[in-house]
């Protein structure tokens, strides 16, 4: 959806808002791919994490957090201490309001595609990506495919451990409002600084409210799983995907199931409520929602390389998935890619009620990001 976008003006700023160094941006890189599929994002960074968002139709939303412990070093001033540094004087009321309403962070939207093409450069070649072939491939032989459910394994790496090892280190700084985000790269005596204008983010963007209070169930599967389903399901090339799931005492059966349906033909896949497949399965109340296909098929690529998805959806119908991904790094903490769907309301597939069910969805939640991942 085209949008106007308005550059930040500069101001003197005595030191960078936010900083930060990695020795390798393959990573960040590959996590941000995963929502890629939209060429802006808008960007919060806080003391917690650097949250990337991008929205599609009003309809969906999808959010990659990358945390301190991504980072070698990670450095933030609030807005407000930098505020009060430049001008000696506490900010408007007005301005208090908004740095509370972002936990002190600020935000501004830059061109994804931009940075991903800067994020290339430091070495996170897509083309070596055999994660990310074809349509979620993991890049095995087709006679060992064969012996795996849907002919792909259980389970995949985002990264490859010897491509991690690069030399040299990238390091993003943003000096605050008005100022670029500067991505420098240094390696072997070279030195290569990418700037990336901001600019200012909608005051309509937030994140499509998902309600704890009413949520109605919650089931954790293997990604792969998942994907698979959904790959089969994408053959018959849908229009719409029917996201079905009943309490266990339900007379109704299976009690998770998905269909999808197109113009010509539909299809539909039944995950059965068995250890093997689900590690937790959590329904307090039947629920049955359309969905538009094209959104969801959106979040696939995600899904292709994480090691656990967490299903929830609450009583307007308002979907989350939440991707679990392992970090190379044991000692670190897994990341987690988060996409909300808003459900299709009329009969004829048209989601033009989108921002109905985004008023309807609840605020439970939607603020408190931190609680809201699977763990």
């Amino acid at each position: 959806m085209p949008t106007q976008l308005q550059a930040l003006t500069p101001s003197a700023a005595p030191g960078p808002v936010f900083s930060a160094i990695t020795t390798s941006t393959r990573h960040i890189y590959l996590l941000l791919r995963c929502i890629g599929f939209m060429p802006t994002a808008n960007v919060s960074i806080s003391a917690d994490n650097v949250r990337f968002s991008v929205e599609d139709s009003h309809s969906m939303q999808a959010n990659v957090c990358l945390t301190p412990d991504l980072f070698s070093s990670y450095n933030y001033t609030p807005s407000a201490a930098l505020h009060a540094a430049e001008t000696g004087a506490p900010p408007s009321s007005a301005e208090q309001f908004n740095l509370e309403a972002e936990d002190d962070g600020v935000r501004f939207q830059i061109s994804l595609s931009a940075l991903l093409e800067c994020l290339q450069i430091f070495g996170a070649d897509a083309s070596k990506d055999r994660q990310f072939g074809g349509s979620g491939g993991s890049g095995i032989s087709g006679r060992d495919a064969a012996a795996m459910p849907f002919g792909r394994p259980a389970t995949t790496s985002l990264f490859d451990a010897n491509a991690l090892r690069l030399p040299g280190t990238c390091r993003f700084v943003y000096q605050g409002p008005g100022y670029p985000l500067s991505i420098i790269l240094e390696e072997s005596g070279v030195t290569t600084t990418c700037h990336l204008t901001t600019f200012i983010t909608p005051s309509t963007y937030d994140l499509i409210p998902f309600s704890r209070s009413s949520m109605t169930h919650k089931i954790i599967l293997k990604a792969a799983w998942l994907h698979d389903a959904l790959s089969e399901l994408d053959s018959t090339t849908p229009e719409t995907l029917t996201y079905t799931a009943t309490t266990t005492s339900s007379s109704k059966k299976p009690h998770f199931s998905l269909s999808a349906s197109g113009i010509l033909s539909s299809a539909t896949v039944e995950l059965a409520n068995n250890k093997n497949i689900m590690e937790t399965f959590s329904v307090t109340s039947d629920s049955m929602h359309r969905y538009k296909f094209a959104l969801i098929r959106k979040a696939m690529k995600a899904m292709s390389v994480a090691s656990k998805v967490s299903l929830r959806g609450d009583e307007p119908g308002v979907l989350s998935m939440q991707y679990l991904i392992e970090m190379p790094d044991k000692s670190s903490a897994p990341t987690f890619i988060d996409f909300r769907f808003l459900p299709l309301t009329d009969e004829d597939g048209s989601d033009d009620d989108g921002d109905d069910g985004e008023e309807t969805g609840g605020s439970g939640g939607s603020n408190e990001e931190g609680e809201d991942m699977m763990l």
